[in-house]
């Protein structure tokens, strides 16, 4: 029986890790996705090229822009953009629901 429930406690816990690491960086870098293009009127875009620049003897990658006048969303900065979308959105709610107690 006791097996049993370590290994309930383990997939449990395997599952919230996997939520953490893999499905909630998602969700928050789509919701920032959607809600930029929207929000901009579709001035934010992602663009994974083909190429990428090396910068100065730094070596490290780059992604050239293109004159099209768009702002490029990168994976990392929808997840932070995402993640304050949802933080404004859940204090908001936790504000509301405080005063109106």
């Amino acid at each position: 029986m006791a097996s049993i429930i370590f290994d309930l406690i383990a997939l449990v816990l395997e599952l919230v890790f996997w939520v953490v690491w893999a499905a909630l960086p998602t969700v928050l870098y789509f919701t920032a996705l959607a809600l930029l293009f929207a929000a901009t009127f579709g001035r934010v875009t992602i663009e994974f090229p083909e190429t990428l620049s090396r910068i100065g003897w730094t070596g490290l990658l780059r992604i050239t822009r293109k004159g099209e006048g768009r702002v490029i969303l990168s994976p990392a900065l929808g997840v932070i953009v995402g993640f304050v979308i949802w933080a404004v959105i859940v204090s908001a709610a936790i504000i509301v629901h405080a005063y109106r107690s």
